[in-house]
């Protein structure tokens, strides 16, 4: 067997050492990623079941409906607003944050959205001309 020279021992050391940083970097950013997005999803789960809980059935409902979101933050911004004479429904959210982080970097976090329901299937019939 062949031995190694003596200036390539440690080598593989010096690899880990400068390979290691980049490695943790990239784990906690796939972290954070995966974080915001689970957010993101449940802000985007509670527009829509809030939407379809105040358009299908009273109050109580949409009450329980904003139970099912998962960051209190989030359950307060979210609203809705319906419109009896148009037949719709309107769900919104809106949460823009900053939070102080490391080395007096601030974290931002803004979820903004909305949809409109329109509730022609719990009526008799399609709506009218009065939606445009």
């Amino acid at each position: 067997m062949k031995r190694p020279r003596r200036s390539e021992t440690g080598q593989a050391m010096a690899e880990y050492a400068v390979a290691l940083p980049v490695l943790i970097l990239l784990l906690f950013g796939m972290t954070f990623a995966a974080f915001y997005a689970f957010r993101a999803a449940a802000a985007d789960w509670g527009v829509f079941i809030t939407g379809v809980a105040e358009g299908a059935y009273d109050t109580p409902a949409t009450s329980q409906a904003r139970q099912s979101v998962v960051w209190m933050d989030i359950r307060n911004g979210l609203t809705t607003g319906g419109q009896e004479n148009l037949r719709q429904v309107q769900s919104q959210i809106g949460i823009v944050t900053s939070h102080p982080w490391l080395f007096g970097l601030n974290l931002v976090e803004a979820h903004q959205g909305g949809a409109t329901f329109r509730l022609w299937r719990f009526y008799a019939g399609p709506p009218t001309g009065e939606i445009e």
